[in-house]
């Protein structure tokens, strides 16, 4: 796919209002980053809320999580971040099934 093509296809999504039936609310999506060393630590996890608001955390912050609101209704400022949010949802969904992670939580020293 040509630079061009793909710059027109994700400003296409991202201006785009939609949700995507495989992503599940209060469900969290989360995958580890590659360089763990075997840490299991420094995971990034997206969820979505019943009210669509997307919640963003990763493991140096997994209190409440960053909030992206639904746009009009829910006040929401970051209309294409919340949409980008539900991509790399899915995105972790289909790596999640392709490659699965088991997560053990390290052990404190």
């Amino acid at each position: 796919m040509s630079p061009e093509l793909a710059e027109k296809r994700v400003r296409q999504l991202l201006n785009a209002d939609f949700w995507l039936p495989s992503i599940q609310p209060m469900e969290g999506y989360t995958r580890v980053h590659d360089d763990h060393d075997g840490s299991n630590t420094g995971i990034v996890q997206v969820m979505f809320g019943r009210d669509g608001d997307a919640h963003l955390s990763t493991d140096m912050h997994m209190g409440p999580g960053l909030r992206f609101r639904m746009p009009l209704v829910g006040g929401g400022q970051s209309r294409r971040v919340r949409t980008a949010l539900l991509i790399l949802a899915e995105a972790i969904r289909l790596d999640n099934e392709e490659r699965p992670q088991t997560r053990e939580l390290p052990i404190p020293k």
